[in-house]
């Protein structure tokens, strides 16, 4: 599953079964309906016992990875980890190693220089950078004083050249590497260094905003050679160039341990150790239960189920920064027709997929209205409020264009009949619940869908090639910036707008987005560029939903948090 620090594709499986990119997302803004889990009372910032019914619900702006200051985390312990993946390419800068788990594993061995609030707000981390200044407005540029005491594990000051070095790899002005994204990297035109080493000087040749959305980790100025960049960390972590709380202790093809570091400068870490294990889905569950590990997500009650009643364990659930969408295939016959588009959307009841999808887990929702801002984040605006469920509108729509109803119940039009395929990548029963619930729906407004299930290996083949006429699928947030990518997804000529629907006139207004320096500005400029490329019908936001964890009790600053960047460092076990 493909990670970006904005956005992510994700398969809709996978979804089922994973946890989000990023540490959990946060609360709203007046004049939005926050989702509803039903629940009697709000859940407790430390979680809730497993027997727990209804299940709580999480409330906006809070964290529920039972937050504490570091004197009340115990010195020492071990904290172990399920993971579906470890490697093989280890460099999270590359498109090939920047995946939702090489994340995980970054965040407490890397250098991350921000770190953003539950509710998004951002504050340079004091370990790695002390200031940061915008010194002129034309051009854009921006100075930083770094850390003195901050250094690579191998020595080397972590001063200018870590944020060259990263501009440089991410820029996408040098062909020989692949990076994962190049947005705002691209507006660079010079990094530099200021009057001290641990001065940086960031000048911009276009605007781009906001500053903090780049340099979320830092390379090491070894990463500069292309080729040790693209095929260096193949199953190697490189240690040696990296910085944070803990390092690298071993790694195996099965395990991987991390101790404190003794090269840190900052504040010792409150873990002895933090332990990796990879391991498939179901086996979290059960290794949990047996006290193999200490934390593993849920997203199906089957799951929460098979934990019981076990006193030693609690439910931490927060709001989720992902949609789930339909996209439309670019080459589907069907839906080469703009009106078959519109039916198809209007005659999806989103309730009841909500209802499917989250069945015994006590959630409801509203329906969302972007897929770049979430319900409960301030600026967000429903953009698709007259495509809500309506499939006497369906109807209508698809009559209006001559879409005509025969003796199957099914649409015509000039003999050929309005059929489609939808493509699913698992026979999990949740899966094919939705897949029959939309099923059913478009039959009632006569269009006749046809479920194609595919093997999960199947899926980068079949986005590859397009080769669906509608696929569920997932765009997830890392960071509460989101919206300054809404190109990568509704673009024409973005490789990740899968249904390459648009036009240029709003790409122009997609990319603006990022050079507006004021952020409700800029949002307020995303709303009205992404409801046009909404309207394209190429991509249909469905639901969000919750993140939720099942975690030994006693695990202080771990799980759901809004926005909040996991500091690492304050992880343990609570006195």
């Amino acid at each position: 599953m493909s990670c970006s620090r904005a956005l992510t594709v994700a398969l809709a499986f996978s979804m089922l079964t994973a946890a989000g990119c990023g540490s959990g997302r946060s609360p709203g803004t007046a004049g939005t309906t926050a989702p509803s889990a039903g629940a009697s009372a709000p859940e407790a910032l430390d979680g809730a016992t497993v027997s727990t019914r209804p299940l709580p619900l999480p409330e906006r702006g809070k964290a529920y990875d039972n937050p504490q200051p570091r004197e009340n985390v115990r010195d020492g312990g071990t904290l172990t980890l399920p993971i579906d993946e470890l490697g093989p390419n280890f460099n999270q800068f590359s498109v090939d190693g920047h995946s939702l788990y090489m994340d995980w594993i970054w965040s407490w061995i890397a250098p991350t220089p921000w770190i953003y609030s539950v509710t998004g707000g951002v504050t340079p981390n004091k370990d790695y950078v002390l200031a940061v200044e915008r010194v002129s407005e034309n051009p854009e540029t921006f100075k930083l004083t770094l850390n003195p005491a901050a250094k690579w594990n191998d020595g080397t000051p972590i001063d200018w050249t870590a944020f060259d070095t990263t501009w440089k790899t991410q820029s996408g002005a040098d062909d020989r590497y692949n990076p994962a994204s190049t947005v705002g990297y691209s507006s660079i035109a010079s990094v530099a260094k200021g009057e001290k080493a641990n001065e940086v000087i960031v000048t911009f040749k276009e605007p781009f905003y906001p500053f903090e959305f780049l340099f979320q980790y830092l390379a090491h100025p070894k990463l500069a050679d292309p080729a040790f960049f693209k095929s260096g960390w193949v199953r190697d972590l490189h240690p040696e160039l990296l910085a944070g709380p803990f390092t690298v202790d071993s790694l195996s093809e099965e395990r991987l341990v991390f101790k404190r570091n003794p090269t840190w400068w900052g504040e010792p870490a409150k873990l002895d150790q933090v332990v990796y294990i990879r391991m498939a889905d179901q086996a979290s569950i059960n290794a949990l239960q047996n006290g193999e590990i200490d934390a593993t997500y849920f997203v199906t009650a089957d799951r929460l189920k098979q934990v019981g009643d076990i006193e030693s364990l609690q439910i931490r659930r927060g709001f989720y920064a992902n949609t789930f969408v339909y996209t439309m295939g670019r080459d589907s016959e069907l839906f080469r027709d703009a009106a078959a588009r519109r039916a198809f959307v209007l005659g999806t009841d989103r309730d009841l997929l909500v209802k499917i999808r989250y069945q015994g887990l006590d959630w409801k929702e509203e329906p969302p209205g972007s897929v770049m801002m979430f319900p409960w984040q301030d600026g967000y605006r429903d953009n698709i409020s007259d495509l809500h469920y309506d499939p006497k509108l369906a109807a209508q729509v698809l009559e209006d264009a001559g879409w005509k109803v025969g003796s199957d119940g099914y649409r015509y039009k000039e003999g050929k009949l309005a059929e489609f395929t939808y493509v699913t990548f698992s026979d999990n029963p949740t899966i094919a619940a939705l897949a029959r619930a939309q099923q059913k729906m478009s039959a009632d407004v006569g269009l006749k869908m046809q479920i194609d299930t595919r093997k999960s290996s199947d899926y980068s083949p079949t986005m590859t090639r397009g080769d669906y006429d509608v696929v569920i699928m997932g765009w997830a947030s890392s960071d509460p910036f989101g919206y300054v990518e809404a190109c990568q997804i509704f673009c024409s000529d973005s490789e990740s707008n899968y249904s390459r629907l648009g036009n240029k006139t709003i790409d122009e207004r997609l990319k603006r987005v990022g050079t507006i320096a004021d952020r409700a500005q800029a949002v307020a400029a995303m709303n009205e560029a992404e409801a046009d490329a909404l309207h394209q019908l190429g991509t249909f936001p469905l639901y969000n939903g919750p993140e939720q964890f099942i975690v030994r009790k006693g695990l202080a600053n771990f799980g759901p948090a809004g926005f909040a960047s996991p500091v690492r460092k304050n992880v343990g076990w609570q006195k």
